[in-house]
């Protein structure tokens, strides 16, 4: 039998008791048709999502997509809604479903005694715990007979929003970056070790390679071990451990002895899930053979690591005596040069009764990091830590906070150990490229906060200085007369319609869009457009500014703002979209790259642009670009061509800062060579200073 950690963890991270036998709800032909265009087309969606959807786990995502497309012709379908917003939360686009629970609320809010429960999950995941709450204690509340574990459920998530609401009064001051598509795929990334001397890091990926099997539960690939060195500041391109670390079963790493030459790791095809231990000879690593010290058992130990100075090692198992439940974190003391003591439970100030997981230790080891699905956590796995006092005991339990911990899964932290405060760990939240992420974080420094020094005068001459005297003056106030009722404001009925269309042929376009609200950057609908004439139409909540995302499968994602006065009169606004194909050697123009003038400096109305470019170069991580500066034909050619070349790296270094691998983009300047407009008319000179980009390989 072949095991993947991830799988072990994700197995325990989901929180569907048996959904297959819980979703009764059935969406009427009847009920579903209206007079528009395009009702066969969209019931085989229908159909489609209805067998994605019975068939549960990995084809949750498949069920998403096909209700999502069904919406297109129907979009206020209480039982449409309910479905897809279920196998939103069930699937990869967790923070998508609860607006699909808040329609159903409006239009039908007793479709299923299971509705206030999802839509508090739905929202928990969007970290709107207030409303969360109101939503879980409202299923607990509902008399009607409701699934027990459901009800287990709505209580262990009563309590992480209750947490949520308390541990996010207080933001930590942290800076959070995903390392970017050097480390990270479309697919899981997890289990980093840094070497001693931070310049080559290891992890843990299920991305697709030679060897890869796809034999699991979760039908992803095995797990492998990668290795990157740092190269000027970056991150190189990963490199496969070895054939020795490597093979069609799972292999993660775990821990990184100080000197680089040993490297413990699970192996998911020894015994249910074991560590075994590899040692490097020669620069390469060698089959891994079986520890030296006895904590494998006949379960799975999933993590492990050493203290400092080596004499215990910290591990988890679930198949531990005295467990406390679910996986456990244990311990073992070195007794002399061959003798281990057994193993001991860390007891209930470090274990719960949910599941531990992934220990590091601080650089002195006074200080235990790990990952629990108890305690304080606000969702999922959040990381935690315990402090060794003076006495050698370890205190409870701490949640490390937010915005490290999310409503999401964190695991895997790893303390660097430097003067600069870094860290990293593990997160499938939505800033992820695709599943777990690995994300590097830094505590900032304490803001300095001036306290003004009041001195207070002194009492004048013949001034009599009163103490501890209260005077109390008690006045009769009537009360005021109720205010007006005032009639209650009239819902606003406002849609936003439009086409997605290929730039070049006009052709429809079946893309996802994505509304978000400016004020708070929350995706507040959702919708597709039609692959048969490319049309859309997404309810918008009110009449303000928007950020429309569109994204279609083989083209250059847009991001278009529309600002809809509270004067618009209308109930349509419109919006069409023109996608770009992606193709070589096409180029595209970047609209609002902003310079200061004569220099190669970008001003800051330049970001927005340029991080959409970002946000292309990660959709698309085989995609290879080139940089091209262009000015008008005044003035020196000489200098138009350094400018624009020292434009165009300006462009590379902000890319390569936010962490695209350089290796993705070249750059170069062409001053006036390439003009795309008349340069005799100012408009035409305009035109031709811009910076854009070409296409080299995809």
């Amino acid at each position: 039998m072949r095991y993947s950690l991830y799988a072990l963890v994700a197995i325990l991270l989901s929180c569907a008791a048996d959904l297959n036998a819980q979703i009764k709800v059935k969406i009427s032909k009847k009920e579903f048709k209206n007079d528009r265009t395009g009702f066969e087309a969209a019931w085989t969606h229908v159909i489609d999502g209805d067998s994605y959807l019975k068939k549960g786990g990995v084809w949750y995502g498949n069920a998403y997509e096909e209700y999502l497309k069904a919406t297109l012709y129907n979009n206020i379908n209480p039982q449409l809604n309910y479905k897809t917003g279920v196998s939103a939360l069930y699937s990869d686009n967790k923070e998508k479903a609860a607006v699909f629970f808040q329609k159903v609320l409006e239009e039908k809010p007793d479709i299923s005694g299971d509705i206030m429960f999802f839509t508090g999950r739905a929202l928990q995941y969007k970290g709107k715990y207030d409303e969360a709450v109101n939503k879980l204690e409202n299923f607990l509340k509902t008399a009607g007979k409701k699934d027990e574990a459901n009800i287990l459920l709505a209580k262990k998530y009563l309590e992480e929003c209750k947490a949520g609401q308390e541990l996010t009064k207080d933001t930590l001051r942290v800076e959070i970056k995903n390392l970017g598509t050097g480390i990270n795929s479309n697919s899981d990334e997890y289990a980093e070790l840094l070497s001693a001397d931070g310049k080559t890091i290891y992890f843990a990926s299920r991305r697709q390679i030679s060897k890869s099997s796809s034999d699991y539960a979760d039908a992803k690939f095995d797990e492998n071990i990668f290795y990157s060195t740092l190269i000027n500041k970056d991150w190189g391109l990963p490199v496969n451990a070895g054939k020795n670390l490597t093979s069609k079963y799972c292999e993660t790493p775990l821990y990184l002895s100080p000197t680089g030459d040993e490297l413990y790791i699970y192996a998911g095809y020894e015994n249910g899930g074991d560590i075994r231990v590899s040692e490097k000879k020669n620069g390469k690593w060698k089959t891994p053979v079986a520890v030296s010290f006895n904590i494998n058992s006949g379960g799975t130990e999933t993590s492990m690591t050493f203290s400092p100075i080596g004499k215990e090692v910290w591990f988890v198992s679930d198949h531990g005596k005295e467990g406390l439940g679910g996986k456990d974190i244990y311990m073992i003391k070195k007794l002399d040069e061959k003798k281990w003591s057994k193993p001991v439970n860390a007891g209930p100030m470090i274990n719960s009764p949910y599941d531990e997981e992934s220990l590091r230790f601080s650089e002195s080891g006074d200080t235990l990091f790990f990952s629990s699905k108890g305690h304080t956590t606000i969702g999922g796995y959040d990381i935690f830590y315990s402090v060794k006092d003076q006495n050698g005991i370890w205190g409870k339990a701490v949640n490390f906070g937010y915005p490290v911990n999310t409503p999401w899964d964190e695991l895997f932290f790893f303390p660097s150990g430097r003067a600069d405060s870094s860290f990293y760990f593990a997160s499938n939240q939505p800033e992820s490229i695709g599943g777990l992420d690995i994300f590097k974080g830094r505590v900032l420094p304490l803001e300095q906060v001036v306290v003004p020094v009041i001195i207070p005068e002194p009492p004048k001459k013949d001034t009599v200085v009163i103490r501890d005297t209260v005077v109390v003056i008690k006045e009769v106030v009537q009360a005021p007369p109720p205010p007006p009722v005032a009639e209650a404001p009239k819902e606003v009925v406002l849609y936003l319609i439009g086409l997605v269309k290929d730039s070049e042929t006009s052709d429809p376009v079946l893309a996802k869009i994505d509304i978000i609200d400016l004020a708070t950057d929350a995706i507040v609908a959702t919708t597709a457009s039609s692959d048969v004439d490319g049309s859309y139409r997404v309810r918008l909540p009110e009449k303000k500014s928007y950020m429309v995302d569109v994204r279609g499968t083989g083209f250059l994602s847009e991001m278009k703002r529309i600002n809809i006065p509270a004067t618009f009169a209308g109930e349509v606004y419109n919006l069409d979209v023109s996608l770009i194909k992606v193709k070589v050697g096409k180029k595209v123009v970047l609209n609002n790259i902003l310079f200061e003038t004569g220099k190669a400096v970008l001003t800051s109305g330049s970001y927005t642009e340029l991080d959409r470019l970002y946000n292309i170069l990660v959709d698309n991580p085989l995609m290879k670009i080139e940089i091209s500066g262009h000015t008008d034909n005044t003035g020196s050619a000489t200098l138009n061509n350094t400018l624009s070349t020292s434009r165009a790296k300006a462009v590379v270094d902000y890319l390569v800062h936010k962490g695209v691998e350089v290796t993705r983009l070249a750059y170069k300047g062409y001053g006036p060579l390439q003009p795309i407009a008349d340069n005799a008319t100012p408009d035409g000179r305009k035109m031709n200073r811009r910076v854009e980009f070409k296409i080299l390989e995809f």
